[in-house]
């Protein structure tokens, strides 16, 4: 279908740019970029949804929501919205805390400090900033 329209068009495409912006006018009309911006602007992450996949959901919608748009600005909107979309908001902190703006960095520090969360959580320890005491001795 993408083939038999290209050929249909008066002037080839030069370069994968002209290719995608003449594909993305025809298979992703254009009044349907508000719904994937809504969508991407309200998402957050899932229970029991990891990082990785999280951040693989706001790419491609992202990429849908603003075809045309720089790769860097769109990744540094899904950056934004990655530290907006984690659940806990003492890591959105942390990890804002780093000053990291690359997608694959962000993912790191933000798997590796979740990690910290989930084992101090899984051990009965108190969460970072908590005034709960380590254990539980019977009265």
């Amino acid at each position: 279908m993408a083939l038999a329209y290209i050929s249909q068009t008066p002037l080839p495409p030069r370069d994968w740019t002209e290719l995608k912006t003449l594909l993305t006018r025809r298979f992703q009309p254009r009044d349907l970029t508000g719904a994937y911006k809504a969508q991407f602007l309200t998402r957050k992450r899932q229970r029991n949804e990891d990082i990785p996949t999280y951040v693989d959901a706001l790419q491609k919608l992202a990429e849908m929501a603003w075809p045309l748009l720089d790769p860097i600005a769109r990744d540094e909107m899904v950056a934004d919205q990655v530290l907006n979309g984690l659940d806990s908001h003492e890591l959105r902190i942390q990890v804002a805390a780093t000053g990291i703006r690359r997608i694959e960095d962000l993912m790191r520090v933000a798997r590796s400090l979740e990690s910290v969360e989930n084992q101090e959580a899984g051990h009965g320890w108190p969460r970072r900033g908590s005034n709960q005491t380590r254990f539980s001795y019977g009265d």
